[in-house]
């Protein structure tokens, strides 16, 4: 079980960090956004793939593209990794929980 959250804390660490560098660089000539994708992988884990992006180009008038970031995608990313954390962090307080009250249990 604690192989589950703790990769599930590692891909919403993925998801900030991506969403993080693409509002960072979003001015960048020449930048492609980074997305990650989060999914459920073999026996509950949660599976990461991050990539680039790939979209028609835009040209700026100096012959640089443009970057490909949406902003408010981004800030989707953001909160949706907000939330993931604080599931994953109120899952394993209710683990901890339930293993105190299992010990108190086995040591009366």
């Amino acid at each position: 079980m604690a192989d589950i959250l703790i990769s599930s804390l590692r891909a919403h660490q993925a998801l900030l960090c991506g969403a993080s560098s693409n509002i960072a660089n979003m001015n960048t000539q020449d930048y492609r956004s980074i997305r990650t994708t989060i999914r459920e992988g073999m026996k509950g884990s949660v599976e990461i793939t991050t990539d680039r992006t790939e979209t028609e180009e835009v040209l700026a008038e100096d012959g640089h593209c443009a970057s490909n970031v949406e902003l408010p995608r981004e800030i989707c990313d953001l909160i949706r990794a907000q939330r993931g954390f604080e599931a994953v962090l109120g899952a394993i307080g209710t683990r901890e929980e339930m293993l105190d009250d299992l010990m108190s249990a086995l040591t009366r």
